[in-house]
Formats: C-alpha cells, sequence, structure tokens
C-alpha cells in the first residue's frame, strides 16, 4: 500500500470515528437515551445498554476498537473511488459520499435495525415503532452529513499544474 493510500485510510477512519463520536453523544443525551433507559427502554430488548452494568461493560471494553474496525473496513471500500471523488464539485462529493453512507451502511442495511427497512419488515413491532423509527434517523442524517462534509474537505480537487511559458528575446 503506498503512502497516498495509508493517508487516506487514516484520515477517512479518523473523520468517521469523530463523526460517530460526536453525534452519537449528542443524539443520546438529546433523542435516543429514552430507548435505552427509562420508563419503555425498548432497545433493551437486544442491545446492551447502561441500565445493566455487567453487559455495558462489554459495550465499554469493545466500542472504540469495533468502531475502528469498522471505519477502517469503509475507508476500505472508498479508497477505489478517491479520484473519482476529488473530481467531483465539492458539493456533489457531499451529497454523494452522503446519499452512499446514509443509504448503504443505515437505511438500506441488511441487518434489521429499529432505524431501517429490514427492521420495519422483520423486527417484531414491540421492538419498533414509528416513533422510535423517526426518532433514530437525526443521528443518521447526521452522521452520514459530518463524516460526508468532513471528507469531502479532504479530497480537494487535484491542483492543476501550470504550464510556464518562456518568452524568448531575439537578440
Amino acid at each position: 500500500m503506498n503512502k497516498q493510500n495509508a493517508s487516506f485510510i487514516a484520515k477517512s477512519t479518523f473523520i468517521y470515528t469523530l463523526a460517530y463520536l460526536i453525534t452519537g453523544a449528542i443524539a443520546y443525551q438529546l433523542i435516543t437515551k429514552q430507548f435505552y433507559v427509562g420508563d419503555t427502554p425498548i432497545f433493551t430488548a437486544y442491545l446492551r445498554s447502561e441500565s445493566n452494568p455487567a453487559e455495558w461493560a462489554h459495550t465499554n471494553i469493545w466500542l472504540v476498537p469495533g468502531l475502528l474496525f469498522r471505519a477502517v473496513l469503509i475507508s476500505l471500500v472508498l479508497l477505489p473511488f478517491v479520484d473519482t471523488f476529488k473530481r467531483m464539485t465539492f458539493l456533489k462529493r457531499v451529497g454523494t459520499l452522503f446519499a452512499l453512507m446514509f443509504v448503504l451502511i443505515h437505511f438500506a442495511a441488511a441487518a434489521p435495525s429499529p432505524s431501517n427497512i429490514e427492521g420495519l419488515v422483520y423486527m417484531k413491532p414491540e421492538l419498533v415503532s414509528v416513533k422510535s423509527f423517526l426518532l433514530t434517523q437525526p443521528e443518521m442524517i447526521f452522521q452520514c452529513l459530518l463524516f460526508a462534509v468532513g471528507l469531502s474537505w479532504l479530497l480537494k480537487k487535484p491542483v492543476k499544474e501550470k504550464v510556464e511559458v518562456k518568452q524568448y528575446v531575439m537578440p
């Protein structure tokens, strides 16, 4: 692997990790905490939660390694398209990366979740509701958007080399 590819993977991994942690922390406090703890914590039926400290200890140990592994995999999948992304305008790059991330990683993911299509199709009604489906969308929208903006900023268009024209003066 060349230095340029390794640099892209490292930077993309950092941007994804940052977007995930920032967005998740904010969304958890403002929106989704009610699904993990509280009166009707529907996510605890299938997810670990701080409401059970023994289970939560596992999450605390594996959150960062799992997140970094996922971020590296995402970076590796995006790597063949770097030159294509660089040729796009900034806004087109943001839109394309956002759409790829939101649709493929979240909304159309094959693993059921209360916030994606598979979850609406396969999950039991007591585990998914219109409320949980709608309230989990902002987190994913902002996470994907933050990643798309960060990576788009990183993937600036290559600077065209200026051709220097020399004038020769006849003696």
